[in-house]
């Protein structure tokens, strides 16, 4: 409990255990400068911290308790700067119940400051995750009418179904989850008693006979943990490929309705392709021997999604009744099942715009999605304006993929509504 206001501000740590009795208060003082880890050989870190460290906090200590199967209540005082404790019946703080309490008075203004209770909250869930997670006992931090159960820090991601490793020194507990917004980032605990971190320093003791057999236990949970990780990758990106195609869908749906409003000889079909439309004239060269042999220009319908709904776009201005089929929607994009040199390709067949998630470039951007999201479009839009221009002249071919580029890119930056 953490008590800011007022003239003596002060923290309350409370607990319902077994209390003590006078003379384990006495022993207590007899020895405020000993540790349980003193002489252990199994301990680590610092083993001279007494019960006189609360003089980093404030000025005064009282221990409250009273022991299991007594009705007195007992307090130990300690003073900062004082050589002597006091031990007398405690009436104004008696308890009604067996237990303890650690009252620190006089804070420090400074300490108060750093000390809140949301760092406190989270310092004693990442500190004691596996008691709580056991529930060995609850911990409930309180601030003046605010009050905040600890609860063990669990990652978020999924869980790795490990089952505990049985030794002859106890079982090795596996907690471990793989968070899916990362490239395969592994946290969570391992428990083992037999090389349990005995002080405040994050540790583990190395053990000659039981730390083999904890590495063993690891290796042995290895290809466990990287399948759920491969398989978590896999269907993030198949949702992230999912997400980013209906962008580029709306975004082209825009661009096309837009070049639809452009009277140019050189416009990319989307209707039933007249002359100068897509098919080489009006481009200043015949085709020739070497040219790829011809064949009718598809609209974008050839293009189209097969199981999404084809939509008569309205007509232009001066072509007539508008009868000519179009639609708004593009093709999926996809990893390509047989991936070769090219960044991508279309598949008139399967109708799917492939993309080859092993060549440099995509790998480079696959991990931001706003540029994953800029390269898959301008894939579409260079196999969009190919597949159109199968006759074109390789020049007037750049100037279409530059005005498709242009548009698709003043599309794919304009904020959504």
């Amino acid at each position: 409990m953490l008590k800011r206001r007022g003239r003596y501000p002060t923290i309350a740590i409370d607990d319902s255990g077994r209390g003590m009795d006078p003379d384990w208060l006495r022993e207590v003082a007899r020895n405020l400068f000993k540790s349980v880890k003193v002489g252990s050989d199994r301990a680590l870190g610092e083993k001279a911290i007494g019960l006189l460290a609360f003089q980093q906090l404030g000025g005064r200590m009282d221990i409250v308790s009273r022991a299991e199967g007594s009705s007195q209540t007992w307090c130990l005082g300690l003073e900062q700067g004082s050589a002597s404790a006091r031990l007398e019946v405690e009436k104004r703080r008696a308890r009604t119940e067996a237990g303890t309490t650690v009252y620190l008075r006089d804070v420090d203004r400074e300490v108060l400051r750093m000390l809140t209770q949301r760092k406190v909250v989270d310092y004693l869930r990442r500190r004691r995750a596996e008691a709580l997670d056991r529930g060995l006992y609850e911990i409930e931090v309180t601030e003046g009418k605010a009050s905040e159960l600890v609860t063990p820090e669990t990652p978020d991601g999924v869980k790795v179904p490990l089952g505990a490793h049985h030794t002859l020194w106890g079982p090795i507990e596996f907690s471990l989850y793989v968070a899916p917004w990362t490239s395969g980032q592994v946290s969570g605990r391992i428990g083992f008693a037999a090389l349990a971190q005995s002080a405040g320093r994050r540790a583990i003791l190395r053990d000659d006979d039981a730390f083999p057999v904890f590495l063993d236990a690891i290796r042995s949970v290895a290809p466990t943990v990287q399948s759920l990780v491969e398989r978590i990758r896999e269907e993030i990106d198949r949702e992230t490929t999912d997400r980013v195609s209906d962008q580029i869908r709306r975004v082209f749906a825009s661009v096309l309705r837009e070049l639809d409003d452009i009277d140019n000889p050189m416009r990319t079909p989307t209707g039933a392709g007249g002359e100068g439309e897509g098919n080489g004239a009006g481009s200043g060269r015949s085709a020739g021997p070497g040219d790829r042999p011809e064949r009718e220009p598809p609209t974008l319908d050839d293009l189209a999604d097969p199981n999404g709904a084809r939509q008569p776009s309205p007509p232009r201005p001066g072509s007539g009744d508008g009868s000519s089929k179009r639609s708004s929607r593009l093709p999926p994009v996809a990893p390509g099942p047989h991936p070769g040199d090219h960044r991508s390709r279309f598949d008139n067949d399967e109708r799917i715009v492939f993309y080859n998630e092993t060549h440099p470039d995509y790998l480079m951007v696959k991990g931001s999605e706003p540029e994953l999201l800029d390269y898959l479009a301008t894939l579409v839009a260079k196999e969009y304006v190919v597949y159109n221009n199968p006759i074109i002249a390789p020049d007037d071919l750049a100037e279409e993929m530059v005005r498709m580029l242009i548009r698709v890119r003043r599309h794919l930056t304009k904020p959504r509504r």
